[in-house]
């Protein structure tokens, strides 16, 4: 009769946590043969809906931060007026309306916040395994990819943290720990420059690393492969970004 052998259970999450700050590696030591674990994902995916409705609930609760949000807002819609894509009358409805909300913009940032961080997880662990699968010939799973994303979350948590604070401390919705603090305070939303700054954001470089250490470690594959890929995924990111921004 053959015994069956379980699945090793990993490392716990604190140790998880600390390692992923201080040596990815070991963070990622055990993922690809240990037993699924959602709280590797969920876990993070909930402190990320937390951070920013608070971030959302201080922005808009502060006259100033919430000046310049609709102040981006009018600009991006004047260009809309000024390219024939819609007309004054349309666009002095549109302004009236969204400031007339009140606490519903409020309301309606949060729930949008939600969505697209939710939506986004899944969909940043399905290109990690199509990049893990088609570039590193990883056999890990769908799954596991996706806890590797929330390993690295940690990271971004950080950076979402101390981002709040700049935003706090500089009175400004364009203060970020990154290039784009360099224009912060004559920030052009329209700019493809300053846009361009504002991505390289030293949390999302360094969580992109960190995911790179887990797509190697996933893959069986060395560090630098993986940190390879998950670079060249963050720039493809970056710049569909401010493609859909100038689009939208």
């Amino acid at each position: 009769m053959t015994e069956q052998v379980d699945a090793p259970k990993g490392q716990g999450l604190g140790s998880i946590l600390m390692n992923v700050f201080s040596s990815p590696g070991e963070a990622f030591q055990g993922l690809r043969e240990s037993e699924s674990r959602a709280t590797l994902w969920l876990i993070p995916l909930i402190l990320m809906i937390l951070l920013a409705s608070i971030s959302t609930y201080v922005v808009l609760s502060n006259d100033t931060l919430k000046g310049q949000v609709l102040e981006s807002r009018d600009r991006a819609i004047q260009k809309q007026v000024d390219a024939g894509k819609m007309t004054q009358e349309q666009a002095d409805r549109q302004k009236g309306a969204m400031e007339s909300m009140g606490g519903m913009f409020v309301a309606i940032g949060i729930v949008t916040n939600v969505i697209f961080i939710t939506v986004g997880l899944f969909a940043a662990g399905l290109f990690l395994w199509l990049a893990g699968k088609l570039a590193l010939k990883s056999t890990a799973g769908y799954g596991k990819h996706l806890e590797a994303y929330g390993i690295s979350c940690w990271i971004g948590l950080l950076g979402g943290i101390v981002t709040l604070l700049m935003i706090i401390g500089l009175n400004s919705i364009y203060a970020s720990p990154g290039a784009g603090l360099a224009v912060y305070a004559s920030f052009d939303p329209l700019s493809t420059t300053h846009k361009i700054l504002a991505s390289l954001n030293i949390f999302s470089v360094w969580q992109a690393i960190v995911i790179g250490i887990g797509l190697g470690k996933l893959a069986d594959k060395s560090s630098t492969f993986g940190i390879g890929v998950a670079l060249a995924l963050w720039v493809l990111w970056v710049i569909v970004q401010i493609v859909l921004q100038s689009i939208f």
